[in-house]
């Protein structure tokens, strides 16, 4: 028996590349005394608000997986009472209903199907009708559960011409996705585990100036969670609390490797290897979530489990062949499959490696496919 080193096909966390860990791995100082290290966060800092297109001083990253970054975002706008604007086509866009029950607000959803995406016209009528009272609009832009992709640029807008502020978790699209926060964004929500390839620990948030202001009149009193503490941290070189040198280390290279490559052919990448993968699952008969490839997100394709196979065993079997793919969540747990492509895993090296072992598992367990076929197919598909 020999020992396969396991690829990291799953959409979040990702496979970690070589250049990294390398980083991560390098001597560290003392982050909240090291005037080296402030300059190092305000570095990624100002290349993270040149990808979003935020006001340097308007960029935050803070120790913590990105969960806590969707938690603070409501816990500084939704004052107990607040009618909230919950916008949902998956898992985590249902998540924010949750988040903002627990800080005592009033979540009011427009909700549609998991396989579809939000439609701005709609959205409009919404905001017009059922949540007029509402104040503070969440959405999430890719749903990793279901595999879509949602329109920011159009529902920012939309939520815009309503005069709300709009939350964005963007966790599983930033530095995949072309993401502009002048669209109409006023709080979004990014994570290093995913498109970034790093371990979690990082949240990136980008804060526009009209939600600073709500956050001044909304006065939340936590402290871990408080966005406020973080205003003018590189300037006072003072951290609420310490930060992570090596996250730091790898995000910086992170972003190294992504601007070495050029922002639109990494985008344009993500797109071409995501329309590969659609094309090899449809090769193996299997069908994906997103009723319409237009809604599949360029970062992770879902696609259903094939009539009587366990998805835990599928995903077992392909581990044995090397590759680590994902279940699902939710409404979707047991009957979905999840390949994520996301930064380095967007590959064709990867995404080959991917694709033989998902064949090789359901081979295995019953369901036929040929290999050759799946591969000539997502070959076929890449165009870059």
């Amino acid at each position: 028996m020999f020992v396969v080193d396991t690829l990291i096909a799953t959409p979040g966390p990702t496979e970690v590349p070589h250049r990294i860990l390398l980083a991560m791995a390098r001597r560290t100082t003392n982050p909240d005394l090291d005037p080296e290290f402030f300059k190092r966060y305000d570095e990624a800092r100002s290349m993270l608000a040149n990808m979003v297109n935020a006001k340097r001083d308007n960029m935050i990253i803070w120790v913590g997986e990105a969960m806590s970054g969707l938690e603070a975002a409501v816990a500084n706008l939704v004052r107990g009472g607040d009618k909230v604007a919950v916008l949902s086509n998956g898992v985590f866009g249902d998540a924010f209903a949750d988040l903002v029950s627990a800080y005592g607000g009033v979540p009011i959803l427009h909700r549609v199907d998991y396989s579809t995406i939000l439609d701005p016209d709609k959205v409009v009528s919404f905001l017009r009708n059922e949540a007029r009272d509402a104040r503070v609009v969440t959405m999430v832009h890719c749903e990793t559960p279901s595999g879509t992709l949602n329109d920011l640029r159009g529902l920012a807008s939309a939520v815009k011409s309503e005069g709300k502020l709009l939350v964005v978790d963007a966790v599983s699209s930033i530095g995949g996705v072309e993401i502009d926060v002048k669209w109409g964004v006023d709080i979004l929500i990014g994570g290093s585990q995913k498109v970034l390839n790093l371990p979690a620990g990082l949240t990136i948030l980008a804060i526009s100036d009209e939600a600073w202001d709500a956050m001044e009149k909304v006065n939340y009193r936590g402290f871990y969670l408080n966005i406020r503490l973080w205003r003018g941290v590189v300037e006072k070189m003072e951290f609420p609390y310490t930060h992570s040198e090596p996250l730091i280390n790898g995000l910086l290279e992170s972003l190294r490797m992504i601007y070495e490559e050029g922002l639109t052919n990494v985008y344009r990448r993500h797109r071409a290897i995501a329309r590969g993968v659609v094309r090899a699952v449809e090769a193996m008969g299997l069908r994906l979530v997103p009723k319409s490839e237009e809604y599949s997100s360029p970062t992770v394709t879902a696609f259903y489990t094939p009539n009587g196979l366990s998805d835990v065993k599928i995903i077992e079997t392909a581990r044995r062949f090397g590759v680590f793919i994902a279940g699902s969540w939710g409404p979707l747990k047991g009957k979905v499959l999840r390949i994520g492509h996301m930064g380095y895993t967007a590959s064709i090296n990867i995404m080959t490696n991917a694709i033989t072992a998902l064949a090789k598992a359901l081979n295995e367990l019953g369901y036929h496919v040929k290999i050759g076929d799946a591969i000539e197919a997502f070959l076929g598909g890449v165009e870059i």
